[in-house]
């Protein structure tokens, strides 16, 4: 019967790799089918012989006795929290009882069934896995106080048959979580970028984009995303958008200019995304290709930081205020006339922030500034 129902609950069970928040429900379903009165999954990590909480969910009753729970066993007290090295198992995953976690007669036993009495529960069978160097997930059970000891057989039966999947779950876990925090890192650092990026089909749905996206397809825009797919509102720019849309894998990137009667331009580049296609079964993918639309708006120039700009190039406060006022078309005068000194002054600067840059000319300052690190960055760096 245990294996029966382990299997039926299996796709809850593997649902929880990339949606945690299920666990309460798949924890629910366990106390019910095994009745059982409470139900825990936690992570510890290893330090010495102490396991240190890091994670838990709990079935809706332990939730709603949690400050009861938490006072008398959930805490850092738990004798089952000491390890003794003796009796720890030697295999990866394993079902211990508090008969097989401590001596007979010893007195974390007895501390242990006295905490577990003030709120009503005995037992304790538990299924506790290596998944990584020194972390462990447990998968805890408790029986309610008069429960007959035989039903704790019936609990580590339970547990044996959850065992497996739940080894193979948490390295899922590893994997999807781990490839999460990379996706949300990516995308951190391209909303940092001037460039607009969008990840599109060859119909031209739009995937994904960065934040640099919502600004450069915003009102007035030559490019638009309407209900998800991005359109061009000229007949010249529809036409361009189909070619860079067509851009085959393994095919040379194409670009164009693409306008609108407003007067905005903006120039794209596209790029085939031969990666996504190699790493993707047939048919996952949905469409057969994507293309990467980089997007810039010539007429907005990169907004330099000028702590970025002094750090990069060596410069004092008032030379990087000053390159940065070149590199966006002013000339001496009028930065002199903006910022109230004379033309002498900034002459001064100017000289000494082409001697620090080694650039023999303004446009060479210029080139220098565009050409940088911080060129195709946005703004300020946080």
């Amino acid at each position: 019967m245990e294996r029966d129902f382990a299997t039926r609950i299996l796709p809850a069970l593997y649902g929880c790799c990339e949606h945690p928040e299920g666990w309460r429900s798949v924890l629910d379903e366990i106390c019910k089918g095994a009745g059982a009165r409470s139900a825990a999954v936690q992570i510890y990590s290893r330090r010495g012989n102490c396991l240190i909480h890091g994670w838990q969910e709990r079935d809706s009753y332990s939730h709603e006795h949690a400050a009861l729970h938490d006072r008398w066993i959930n805490n850092p007290d738990n004798p089952r929290l000491t390890i003794d090295p003796s009796r720890l198992p030697s295999t990866a995953m394993s079902v211990l009882t508090d008969r097989q976690r401590f001596a007979q007669g010893s007195p974390q036993l007895a501390e242990t069934r006295r905490r577990l009495a003030q709120i009503g529960l005995r037992g304790g069978a538990g299924l506790l896995l290596e998944f990584a160097p020194h972390r462990y997930l447990s998968l805890i059970l408790h029986r309610r106080i008069e429960d007959a000891d035989a039903l704790e057989t019936c609990d580590v039966q339970l547990l044996e048959a959850l065992g497996p999947h739940l080894h193979m779950m948490a390295r899922l876990s590893m994997t999807v979580q781990a490839a999460q925090a990379a996706e949300a890192a990516l995308a951190c650092v391209l909303d940092r970028l001037r460039a607009a990026i969008l990840l599109c089909t060859a119909d031209g749905d739009v995937r994904w984009h960065n934040r640099a996206a919502v600004r450069m397809t915003g009102q007035g825009a030559p490019l638009r995303i309407v209900e998800g797919r991005l359109r061009a509102l000229s007949p010249e720019g529809r036409a361009g958008l189909r070619r860079l849309l067509a851009t085959a894998q393994g095919a040379e990137i194409a670009s164009a200019t693409i306008g609108c009667d407003a007067g905005g331009q903006v120039q794209a580049v596209a790029l085939p995304i031969d990666a996504l296609a190699a790493s993707t079964p047939s048919g996952m993918s949905g469409s057969g290709s994507e293309v990467a639309l980089l997007l810039v708006d010539p007429a907005r120039p990169p907004i330099f930081s000028t702590t970025a700009v002094m750090s990069l190039f060596g410069l004092t406060p008032a030379e990087a205020q000053l390159a940065i006022a070149l590199s966006h078309g002013l000339s001496l005068t009028e930065y002199a006339a903006r910022r109230g000194v004379s033309v002498g002054t900034v002459r001064i600067q100017s000289k000494r922030i082409l001697d620090k840059t080694g650039s023999r000319r303004q446009s060479d300052l210029v080139g220098k500034l565009y050409a940088s690190a911080l060129g195709p960055l946005q703004g300020q760096i946080h």
